[in-house]
């Protein structure tokens, strides 16, 4: 019965430090997005619409517009 009553306290203890893990997890990667990902997308774009204002540079303004997207895509990784 020992045993039994051991085995469950384990398993809830390392459910609940999995939960504690993907939480500080989650923690972390919002952090990485709103100091690094967010400023770098915003510089993006205005350097996209920039690039933009010019004939030739048009296709590379894209290319930035298409970068700060991919910067604030939730579901990708912040490095392209």
């Amino acid at each position: 019965m020992i045993t039994l009553i051991t085995i469950i306290v384990l398993i809830i203890v390392c459910f609940i430090c999995s939960l504690c893990f993907r939480l500080a997890g989650g923690v972390l990667k919002l952090a990485l997005k709103l100091i690094f990902c967010l400023p770098c997308a915003i510089l993006c774009g205005v350097f996209g619409a920039v690039l933009c204002c010019t004939l030739i540079l048009i296709p590379a303004g894209i290319l930035c517009f298409k970068l700060a997207g991919c910067l604030l895509n939730p579901f990708r990784g912040c490095f392209v």
